[in-house]
């Protein structure tokens, strides 16, 4: 059975691997060394290329769904990822840079893959990403909203002194038998995403990101319009184990998710506009109604 793992100082973190059902959606860069997908309630969600040419990726976020990282290594060397979501860490809850070697990470194995589930609290438990409004993120609620809300980065590290091997593994990898010794007790004095506090503090003055101008900027009828934002969702077992793992300073990788409601990414671009629907108001306001037909029953 492969695994995955998390850093901290040249000391990581395993995890088990994913059990992923069948991906129904093409990845859009299928010769991508890591693979990033993301399920929304179970189900794998189609990732859209920014239409502007950046190389971002888009999916749709739905209020109150809880979703999932999917994490898989193409290659044949262990990699360290460095995953950030809101612009925060995953496992340590602090502001963080995907492309910083300075960062705790998942590690995979070669030809591995790993499902991250929400925001690490200990060795055996996650809070689960959930989609809600910005104001009551995990972000905002512990103060550290940021310029990169609604942001999922993934940074991906190769290692120093790293070893391959020339095709898939036969025999399932069961790693460091020392490693596994390492692991700390659930009081140990580790980093970890701490719980937000009760109240929500007041909106950030920083913006919100670099398209949301684009997006008002195409009308929304002076209406207030609603942002998602990575919740601090229901605690669920994930348990993981330290190993070791030394990355190279600069990732090879950088990959850059950016969710939103559907009705922003129809504004952006990225979905096609919904098709026109009869509009029983204004008909009944002008007088619309045609002529006489016969009637229904």
């Amino acid at each position: 059975m492969t695994r995955s793992a998390l850093l901290l100082a040249g000391v990581a973190l395993a995890s088990a691997p994913s059990h992923a059902s069948q991906r129904p959606f093409p990845t859009p860069y299928p010769g991508a060394p890591v693979q990033i997908e993301v399920r929304v309630d179970g189900q794998y969600s189609p990732l859209y290329t920014a239409p502007d040419g950046s190389g971002r990726l888009y999916v749709e976020a739905r209020k109150g769904a809880a979703y999932d990282v999917v994490l898989s290594n193409r290659g044949s060397e262990r990699v360290g990822v460095v995953l950030v979501v809101d612009g925060l860490n995953v496992i340590s809850g602090e502001r963080a840079e995907a492309n910083s070697a300075r960062n705790r990470m998942y590690i995979l194995d070669p030809w591995g893959e790993t499902t991250v589930r929400g925001w690490r609290t200990s060795l055996s438990e996650v809070r689960r990403f959930t989609f809600v409004d910005e104001q009551t993120s995990y972000a905002s609620r512990s103060g550290k909203a940021n310029r990169k809300m609604g942001w999922i980065e993934v940074g991906v590290y190769r290692e120093n002194g790293y070893w391959a091997s020339p095709r898939p593994p036969i025999t399932p990898y069961m790693g460091d038998r020392d490693a596994q010794k390492r692991v700390p007790s659930e009081e140990s004095n580790e980093p970890r995403a701490q719980a937000p506090p009760a109240t929500v503090p007041e909106a950030h003055a920083e913006a919100r990101r670099d398209a949301q101008d684009q997006v008002e900027s195409l009308g929304n009828g002076g209406a207030a319009r609603s942002y998602p934002g990575t919740g601090w969702g229901q605690s669920t077992y994930d348990p993981v184990q330290l190993v070791d793992f030394d990355p190279v300073p600069t990732p090879f990788q950088l990959v850059t998710v950016r969710y939103e409601y559907a009705s922003a990414l129809r504004a952006l671009g990225v979905l096609p506009p919904q098709r026109w629907t009869r509009d029983r108001l204004r008909e009944r306001d002008h007088a619309q109604d045609g002529f006489a037909r016969p009637p229904a029953w």
